[in-house]
């Protein structure tokens, strides 16, 4: 697996793409890179834009900084995602299409990266997919477990 690069996202997305959301200083030179923290604008028209309100001001109540992990060597090691290491497993990836976070196209491309993988389009969600439409997210999650247990 080759990866996908650090900064593929971004540079797919754009700075832009990130509104308020602000780059913060490690303080721990332990952790590479600089922590981020969401933007209310950002969390509301990127990642909650199909959840209710509520759960949109519960999550900006509990929003706290996050260190990016793209860089790390170990989400870039191309040991971890083998047919040898993986293949003995079902995997399925559900994209979710109105995924403003990640976009449904970027989705895909990172599951490309990973070999064996059925991809499994859920549409009517946002980012947070299991607040803003969970009843459909458990029909789905039954149908693919369903069909894991036939053989």
């Amino acid at each position: 697996m080759a990866g996908l690069a650090p900064h593929d996202h971004l540079n797919y997305v754009g700075a832009e793409f990130f509104l308020d959301s602000m780059e913060l200083e490690q303080q721990n030179a332990a952790i590479p890179g600089n922590p981020v923290i969401f933007g209310p604008n950002f969390m509301a028209q990127i990642l909650y834009h199909l959840s209710p309100q509520e759960d949109l001001t519960l999550g900006l109540s509990l929003i706290r900084p996050t260190n990016k992990f793209t860089g790390d060597v170990l989400m870039r090691d191309p040991r971890l995602l083998t047919e040898e290491r993986y293949g003995s497993r079902r995997r399925v990836f559900v994209v979710v299409e109105d995924d403003r976070g990640i976009p449904a196209e970027f989705q895909r491309r990172m599951v490309a990266q990973s070999p064996g993988v059925e991809v499994v389009d859920f549409a009517g969600a946002d980012h947070m997919a299991m607040i803003s439409s969970p009843a459909k997210l458990a029909e789905l999650l039954v149908r693919i477990a369903d069909k894991a247990q036939k053989p």
